[in-house]
C-alpha cells in the first residue's frame, strides 16, 4: 500500500501500513499511533466508525482457539506423578482446523480421574496414552482437566512392555502380541476416535 495514501472502509492492509493521522481518527483495535500517524499492527480489513471517529483493523483469519471451561480436548500423557497426570494438549474437539493458542501443558488431578477412590495413578494413565478430557479450569497454568464420565479417559494406549496397540476386553486392556494385561481409566470411545 502507498505509504501516505488514504484508506477506505473495507480496504485490506498489512502490518505497518499507514492508515491516517490522529487528527482524523482515534486508534482502535489493531491500530497503533506513532508521532501522530496511525499504522496497522496486523493484517486485516480497515473498519472506520464515523460516529466514534475510530479506525480499527479486523483480522481476516480465524484466531487460534483457546481451551475454554467445558471444552473437550484430546491430549497425550507425558508424565504420571502420584497425584497428577501431566498431559500435552493436541487439539480441541470440533476445532481441528487450528493449533491451540496457549501453553499446551495440562494436568489431571487424582480427584478428577473418575468417580470414587483412585489408589494408583499409574493404573489409570501411562506415558504415551492418548486421553479425551474436559477442561474444568483454564485461568492459570497448567490448564486443569477431568476424565470423570463414561466417554472421557484413555482412547488409545500402547503395551508398556512391547509398545503394541492394546485391545479392550471389558474393563481391561490386553496386548495382542505379548498377552500383557493392563488397566486404565478407559473412555467408552477407546480406539473409536481418530487420533
Amino acid at each position: 500500500m502507498d505509504d501516505k495514501k488514504g484508506v477506505k472502509d473495507g480496504d485490506l492492509v498489512l502490518p505497518g501500513d499507514h492508515l491516517g493521522v490522529i487528527e482524523e481518527y482515534f486508534p482502535g483495535e489493531g491500530v497503533k499511533e506513532e508521532n501522530g500517524e496511525l499504522y496497522a499492527i496486523r493484517a486485516g480489513r480497515v473498519r472506520i466508525d464515523p460516529g466514534r471517529m475510530e479506525i480499527r483493523v479486523e483480522p481476516v483469519t480465524d484466531t487460534p482457539p483457546l481451551p475454554q471451561v467445558g471444552d473437550v480436548v484430546i491430549a497425550k500423557v507425558i508424565e504420571v506423578k502420584p497425584q497428577t497426570a501431566i498431559v500435552q494438549l493436541v487439539k480441541i474437539e470440533g476445532r481441528n482446523d487450528r493449533e491451540i493458542a496457549t501453553s499446551k501443558l495440562a494436568g489431571i488431578h487424582v480427584s478428577q480421574v473418575r468417580e470414587g477412590y483412585v489408589e494408583n495413578m499409574s493404573n489409570e494413565f501411562r506415558v504415551g496414552d492418548v486421553v479425551r478430557a474436559r477442561v474444568i479450569a483454564n485461568e492459570k497454568s497448567p490448564i486443569q482437566l477431568s476424565t470423570k464420565g463414561p466417554d472421557l479417559g484413555v482412547v488409545y494406549a500402547l503395551c508398556s512392555r512391547c509398545r503394541t496397540a492394546l485391545v479392550r476386553r471389558g474393563e481391561r486392556l490386553i496386548c495382542p502380541r505379548c498377552g500383557h494385561v493392563e488397566t486404565r481409566k478407559l473412555s467408552s470411545l477407546y480406539r473409536k476416535l481418530k487420533v
